[in-house]
């Protein structure tokens, strides 16, 4: 059974596949033609600032578009005319212009001369260079080898090594005037003149003439035939099947033909000379043999429909596929459009839309009676305003509701179904929406100040419905159940007789519902809060990516591609297929989408209150949406988006009010307080929507987003090399990441430069060091002026010694010896003896005494070492002890304050060491360092008493205090140490600062 049950399926599937199949290849073979009303126009003339009275366009590779006029050539990025007035020529009467392949723009003048322009450079050419002295250049055009060719007075010329050369009266043709030279892309030239038109085969040497008429253009279709337009007259076309080209039948007549252009879906312009431009779709073109039957397909636009002038003149088709058109009062660009303005006439409100089985569209209004479009024709019935509900089930059947009753309607007519309930009572009642179950019960909901409610019809009577409140909008699933939705955060959900009440606590999020729609298998709400979709007995809200909100929702329309599309109130949203499903998985999943708004042809916002829903799919595919100012339809399968990234240009750096040409390397001057930088982003076909970022490289970052800003400015900007980058978005986020960058230095003031910050640090340096060398020079001079009060004081008390107790106790010992010599006793008496004892100890205390004072009067000052290595031969008392004194390093002159300071706490040490350590060695050692004078005493002897150092001095003897405060005066570090049983060890340092004199030639330059 399921065997069977399996192929049975497989067979369903594979006859399902043949019958899609062709029916899918037919709509890709046929596409819905592209017909004018499908192209979004804008215009813009002299009061929004365009040129007026072109006469040629032209689009550099760069992007940019130029615009030749009778008052001089213009440039426009989409946004901004500019005048360009590189040079004076630049100001006279542009009458061609021709973009070249190597980025130039070629210019040619009323009343003759020739200009090339490129990357801001302009050179002229005129009679010197070959060309007629009062000659006109009709245009430019350019050959398969890169060689350009200027036409018009004088036949053709060709530029070779910047001069021009004549050619063309020597190879058949005619006429010494060319109005139009074309080159087909199988290498032959195709030539326009008032003499009619003329042909040369690739190979060929000679022109051959094809036809009469004063032939204005010339165009090749994607076919490969030749159009030729005539400027009085009609459009033919030329096959190139044979050897020598044919006409095929017929013409397309015009009442003049300037221009003639075929677009990329093969579509034909023509301009006119006084009745605006006509369009010819390309469906129709290749539908057609005999051009005559295409009379009958050419759509119209002029200055009645917003051209902005009758008398167009060129014709260009942009980069971007958008077709631009010149005019004497201004600029025109046709766009393709998603969106079509739907058919219904003008003074229409409040769209109440359903679409019927055949591929009609069927709406109601508040001020029109019932209409119906199919096949872009709209038929009026006579069905009367105020009719907001419209509704289609699930065979296709319209029903509409207003204030007259519930209408069915049909091509043959509409029948009168009821009357509205209570329309007796209620008079100003209104049908809001409605809906059919499987039953064919008619579910109605009636709005208004009385008689409001849920009604059902069935077997031709009207049943008030036991469920409260009036729902917004109706609708029946593909299980037959009937969805309500209320305000609030309600739905009611009615299968047969069970009635089920969802809100808050089933996730209930929507607000206000608006809008029901299902995909097959699960039902999307959307209202004033969001969109959702019921998972099971919960309505799981989505969310969208980018910040992206899905605010008062009016209208849910799935496509056949399986993309969900949303009408909101902010415009229509595109949600793919793919990201519906990751939603449907994971209701966090922030789904990805596309916007569209009044930029891509949405006349106006929906309406919030009714009719409801706003968006609806009819038969044929097409998407349909109501807004406040009309109706518009949308292809899924044909639409559109712009896949090239925009070029990005800088146009200029505009330093302290002067304007600098933008090129790397650019050299600004010093003191630049303000910067301003203009850039364009080039993309045509929408530039409201093109954004830019842009980042200044040190000062910024990351990329900021500036949107349709296209200047920045800066200010106080320091001295340096400096790189600004710009990249740009088209309308649809397609990025050009290259973008554009320059690089510029702003040259610094002599204060800011790097010899001038040296210059003042070593100022610095050299200021800080005279402060250093006077405060040393201070500290000297106070360590000085303290020195010599000492050293007077040493000199007043040797003075004071010396006058004194000195020149006394010598006279005192002599009346002494005198005395003893006379006292009668014998010589070897035993009181004589020790009375000379006595007197020979006095002796060596004056001695003694008399060595303090010289040491105290010393002015010794010279070398240190030779001053003590003479120590032991001014004192006898250290008889036994050998002295060493050794140097290292390189001897320096020492200060004289420190010279006797030092000399006086070395002589303490040794004098010590000789008197009390009783060895038998001392060792003395001078260390001349670079940051320090080192001077070390040592001996072997007993050391000294630990009590004593560690009292820091000898009661009653002041020796090793002295030797400490004379050390502290120095700003000198002085140590003692006694191992035990190791001798006494004495060590002072002295900084070298505080030490060495300087150097003659240092202090006369910091003395």
């Amino acid at each position: 059974m399921c065997h069977k049950r399996d192929v049975a399926r497989a067979f369903c599937g594979w006859l399902l596949a043949t019958i899609i199949l062709p029916l899918s290849c037919q709509i890709h073979a046929d596409p819905r033609p592209w017909t004018l009303d499908r192209y979004q126009h804008v215009a813009w003339t002299g009061k929004s600032g365009a040129p007026t009275g072109v006469s040629s366009l032209a689009q550099t590779p760069d992007g940019y578009l130029w615009i030749g006029t009778d008052h001089g050539l213009y440039r426009f990025d989409g946004a901004r005319f500019e005048h360009f007035e590189e040079e004076s020529p630049s100001r006279r009467s542009v009458f061609g212009l021709y973009a070249s392949s190597d980025g130039g723009l070629w210019i040619s003048y009323e009343f003759g001369g020739v200009s090339f322009l490129k990357n801001g450079h302009i050179t002229h050419y005129g009679p010197e260079a070959g060309l007629p002295a009062h000659g006109q250049m009709e245009g430019f055009t350019e050959d398969s080898h890169g060689t350009i060719w200027a036409y018009g007075a004088g036949y053709l010329y060709t530029l070779v090594g910047g001069h021009w050369k004549n050619s063309g009266g020597d190879a058949g043709l005619k006429s010494n005037y060319t109005a139009f030279l074309f080159i087909a892309r199988d290498g032959a030239f195709w030539v326009g003149s008032g003499e009619g038109l003329f042909y040369r085969a690739a190979n060929a040497k000679q022109f051959v003439p094809l036809g009469q008429g004063n032939v204005s253009h010339i165009a090749q279709a994607s076919d490969g035939s030749i159009w030729v337009a005539h400027l009085r007259g009609s459009v033919e076309r030329w096959t190139t099947t044979t050897a020598t080209p044919t006409r095929t039948a017929g013409s397309i007549a015009t009442t003049s033909a300037g221009h003639i252009l075929f677009d990329r879906l093969g579509g034909l312009w023509i301009n006119g000379l006084g009745d605006g431009v006509r369009h010819i779709a390309s469906n129709a073109i290749d539908q057609q043999t005999d051009l005559s039957a295409l009379n009958a397909k050419v759509e119209l636009f002029n200055s009645s429909n917003g051209l902005s002038g009758d008398y167009a003149w060129p014709l260009l088709i942009d980069r971007e596929g958008n077709i631009w058109v010149g005019t004497g009062a201004g600029v025109d660009r046709f766009s393709r459009s998603n969106f079509t303005p739907a058919p219904f006439p003008s003074g229409t409100h409040d769209f109440a839309l359903a679409a019927g089985a055949d591929g009609s569209v069927w709406t109601g209004s508040s001020s029109k009676p019932v209409m119906e479009l199919k096949d872009s024709q709209v038929k009026t019935f006579d069905v009367p305003p105020y009719t907001l509900a419209a509704y289609a089930d699930r065979d296709g059947v319209v029903y509409i509701g207003g204030a007259s009753g519930i209408w069915k309607m049909s091509d043959a007519g509409a029948e009168h179904l009821a009357n509205r309930p209570n329309a007796d009572t209620a008079p100003f009642a209104l049908v809001l929406a409605m809906t059919k179950d499987l039953h064919d019960t008619l579910w109605v909901s009636i709005g208004g100040t009385s008689g409001s409610g849920l009604y059902t019809w069935a077997n031709g009577q009207w049943k008030k419905s036991s469920i409260s409140g009036t729902p917004r909008v109706d609708f029946t699933d593909v299980d037959g159940r009937v969805w309500l939705g209320y305000r609030d955060n309600r739905m009611v959900i009615v299968d047969g007789d069970n009635v089920t009440t969802l809100g808050p606590d089933q996730g209930v999020a929507i607000g206000d519902a608006k809008a029901f729609q299902q995909d097959g298998h699960r039902l999307w709400i959307g209202g004033s809060e969001g969109l959702g979709y019921m998972d099971g007995p919960r309505l799981k809200m989505v969310s969208l990516a980018d910040d992206g909100t899905l605010k008062n929702v009016t209208g849910i329309v799935f496509s056949a591609q399986g993309d969900v599309w949303v009408h909101t109130l902010d415009g229509v949203f595109q949600l793919p297929a793919k990201e519906v499903h990751q939603a449907e998985i994971n209701p966090s999943y922030p789904m990805h989408f596309r916007k569209f708004d009044t930029l891509d042809g949405l006349p106006g916002s929906p309406a919030l209150q009714f009719p409801l829903p706003s968006a609806i799919r009819s038969a044929d595919g097409r998407l349909w949406f109501a807004t406040s100012n009309g109706v518009v339809w949308l292809d899924p399968a044909q639409l559109i988006s712009n896949p090239l990234p925009p070029q990005v240009a800088i146009d200029s750096v505009e330093a302290d009010g002067k304007t600098y040409a933008s090129h790397d390397g650019l050299i600004l001057p010093a003191h630049t307080e303000n910067l301003r930088i203009t850039f364009s982003v080039l993309s045509l076909t929408m530039p409201d929507r093109v954004g830019a970022k842009i980042r200044m490289r040190g000062l910024d970052n990351d990329w900021r987003d500036v949107g349709s800003q296209r200047e920045v400015s800066y200010s106080h900007l320091g001295p340096g090399r400096y790189h600004f980058d710009v990249i740009g978005a088209n309308e649809d986020g397609v990025w050009n990441n290259a973008g554009k960058s320059i690089e510029f230095n702003i040259r610094p003031a002599f204060y800011q430069t790097l010899w001038f910050a040296v210059l003042c640090a070593c100022l610095a340096a050299l200021a800080l060091w005279q402060a250093f060398a006077f405060r040393i020079r201070q500290v000297n001079r106070r360590l000085r002026v303290s020195l010599e009060a000492r050293h007077g004081e040493r000199e007043r008390i040797a003075r004071d010694l010396h006058d004194t107790l000195l020149q006394s106790f010598p006279g005192l010992l002599m009346k002494m010896q005198a005395g003893v010599d006379k006292l009668p006793l014998p010589e070897d008496a035993a009181e004589r003896q020790f009375l000379n004892q006595t007197l020979d100890q006095a002796r060596g205390i004056i001695v003694d005494s008399r060595d303090q004072v010289s040491r105290l009067r010393s002015e010794e000052y010279g070398n240190l070492a030779e001053v003590l290595s003479a120590f032991p031969a001014e004192h006898t008392n250290g008889h036994g002890m050998t002295l060493n004194v050794s140097v290292e390093g390189r001897e320096r002159h020492l200060k004289k304050e420190i010279f006797e300071e030092a000399s006086f706490i070395m002589k303490e040490a040794m004098f010590n060491a000789y008197k009390h350590s009783g060895g038998n060695l001392l060792t003395v050692h001078l260390d001349y360092r670079p940051d320090a004078l080192l001077l070390k005493v040592q001996d072997n002897g007993n050391g000294i008493d630990p009590a004593i150092l560690d009292a820091g001095e000898k009661p009653g003897h002041w020796g090793l205090v002295g030797m400490r405060e004379r050390a502290k005066q120095m700003s000198a570090k002085l140590s003692i140490e006694s191992p035990p049983g190791n001798g006494t060890r004495v060590t002072l340092c002295i900084p070298a600062r505080t030490a060495y004199a300087p150097h003659p030639k240092t202090r006369r330059f910091f003395g």
